[in-house]
């Protein structure tokens, strides 16, 4: 049997819930499956019995952030880097922790270098916005160079956006299942056509649900930078496109996604995914603990789907581990 790697999945544990419970008591509307997070044995029972060997694990919180002042959120962020290092710690070997940081100025830096150099963690995460700034902001400038140094990979959540400033859960959840897919594409967009890719080398991505909506626009993306390059003084904009030093396949080669796509087992998702970023850039992945099943089918079902994917044994084998090997350093693999 071929290696497996889980390269995106959650842990959340109770000392975080109630941490952020104090900052925002409206978070509790809507929380992972906690029991499943924090009885390790039952996850790597069920990491056993499917056939699963290490799974890279980040701190939920996609809808706790929000609504944190970033000046308060702080000593919670700590502790939940310092939870997921220990939710890691019970099983060094089946467990990859990664830290996340909401924000990305001020002490949040400092926690980030913390994560990397105190916590020996793989990575760091962080969202799709930060306090509302887009992710090409020049704040986050000192963020970027701390990562471009520790060259650690970055992991991408999609976050609520203000760009559905109306959407709710009474809105159906579409801000999750159709905006967080948007956000993640226009995320990796501002930082490829912006120049932060170009100017801190050492960035490597990792995107959640299969880089979002980017293999789906592949081909208005290309055109729309042809264009811009070939007409640039017709473009107000367009400056940061042309003073690019490479051609965008340099950048996106530097960007990652996951299989996490919500699996019922079909495969043309994952193809438009493999065709956009290449056999070298797929990660299996399953967002565990959500989805149904207590968090355990979209786990279950992905990796069948892989399997009897037609695609050459190659290809299977780099996604399942091989590229994932092959992003994070092997003293934190």
């Amino acid at each position: 049997m071929r290696n497996r790697i889980d390269a995106y999945s959650h842990v959340f544990t109770r000392e975080v819930e109630e941490a952020f419970l104090d900052l925002d008591p409206s978070h509790g509307k809507h929380k992972p499956n906690l029991l499943y997070h924090e009885n390790v044995d039952e996850r790597i029972d069920h990491l056993d019995r499917i056939g699963v060997d290490k799974q890279v694990i980040t701190m939920t919180g996609q809808r706790i952030w929000p609504n944190v002042d970033p000046a308060d959120g702080i000593e919670a962020t700590r502790l939940a880097n310092d939870e997921v290092r220990r939710y890691a710690d019970t099983d060094p070997d089946r467990f990859v922790p990664v830290g996340t940081v909401p924000f990305l100025t001020g002490e949040y830096v400092d926690e980030f270098e913390r994560c990397v150099n105190d916590l020996d963690l793989a990575g760091i995460q962080i969202f799709t916005n930060a306090n509302g700034k887009p992710l090409d902001h020049d704040d986050f400038d000192a963020f970027y160079a701390a990562v471009d140094d520790a060259d650690v990979p970055i992991w991408i959540h999609p976050l609520d956006s203000e760009w559905y400033p109306d959407l709710d859960a009474d809105d159906y959840w579409l801000y999750a299942m159709m905006g967080w897919p948007f956000d993640t594409g226009l995320a990796i967009g501002r930082l490829v056509f912006s120049g932060v890719l170009d100017r801190f080398e050492n960035l490597e991505i990792v995107t959640h649900h299969l880089g979002g909506v980017l293999p789906y626009l592949e081909e208005r993306m290309r055109s729309w930078v042809e264009t811009r390059q070939e007409y640039g003084d017709a473009y107000t904009g367009a400056e940061s496109i042309q003073a690019l030093s490479e051609p965008i396949d340099a950048y996106f080669d530097r960007v990652y996604a996951d299989t996490a796509v919500s699996s019922r087992g079909l495969t043309h998702t994952l193809a438009s995914g493999l065709e956009f970023f290449g056999e070298d850039n797929i990660l299996f992945g399953a967002d565990v603990p959500y989805g149904p099943g207590g968090g355990t089918k979209w786990l279950e079902t992905t990796i069948p789907t892989i399997e009897e994917w037609d695609v050459p044994e190659r290809t299977k084998r780099k996604i399942f581990s091989e590229n994932v090997e092959s992003l994070l350093a092997p003293q934190r693999l």
